[in-house]
């Protein structure tokens, strides 16, 4: 079965009738040389099923492990996970990035509880960017991280920020060393040598062209207004 995800043609055939469900929406049967080939075993499932919390369904662990091949896969096409949940305000896309539990879904929920209609979720957990020459564009892709959130859709970025949790609401702008640590850790990792020199590219390319943020926030609705502010409305 192929796919269409991020612009790439991208053949798997799903194992759990949820991660088939959530790949249905980007079904593609046009005439493009596949771009990635996706191999991930009902064994392979198992064994990383074993090593996840309990509770985790086989379709999680499919969609985790399946989504990790090819996150490391689009490296070379200039194209990168960021692990974070992406919201539509403006017609642009905006990458609230956090380590798993400090409460990134938390704020951006409380943006669809402050401007409704307004703003959407593209993606709760697994967006990624393709960095092309004039411009950098966030898409969903079936990968949800349990959200059930996984459009298929595809936005100009407007700016990545970076969730912290504090007791009062402040937006500021990082230092690049900053921005190098934090995108580190919030995209594929365990790459080998040659993968991870193409990713270093892509870490330029893209700093080079957006706008990055740290949002200190508390998890009042308060924090959806000051982040917009400082963050959309702004800019």
């Amino acid at each position: 079965m192929r796919y269409l995800i991020a612009g790439l043609v991208t053949e798997y055939t799903p194992l759990s009738r949820e991660l088939r469900s959530f790949m249905a929406e980007f079904a593609y049967d046009g005439d493009r040389e596949t771009d990635i080939t996706l191999s991930y075993s009902r064994e392979n499932v198992e064994t990383l099923l074993k090593k996840m919390v309990d509770g985790t369904t086989f379709a999680q662990a499919e969609s985790f492990g399946v989504s990790g091949i090819f996150n490391r896969a689009i490296i070379k096409y200039r194209a990168m996970l960021v692990h974070s949940s992406a919201i539509v305000c403006g017609s642009k896309a905006y990458l609230f990035s956090a380590d798993s539990g400090v409460g990134k879904s938390t704020h951006t929920r409380l943006w669809l509880q402050a401007f409704g209609g307004e703003v959407h979720i593209m993606n709760d957990d697994k967006p990624v960017l393709r960095i092309y020459d004039d411009k950098i564009l966030a898409c969903g892709t079936p990968f949800d991280g349990g959200s059930g959130i996984a459009l298929n859709e595809t936005y100009p970025l407007g700016a990545i920020v970076f969730v912290e949790r504090g007791e009062e609401n402040s937006v500021r702008v990082p230092t690049s060393k900053e921005v190098i640590q934090k995108l580190y850790f919030q995209t594929a990792r365990f790459v080998g040598m040659k993968t991870a020199e193409e990713m270093l590219i892509n870490f330029d390319l893209l700093i080079g062209k957006t706008k990055f943020y740290v949002l200190t926030c508390n998890m009042d609705i308060s924090a959806a207004y000051t982040a917009r502010r400082a963050i959309v409305d702004r800019n």
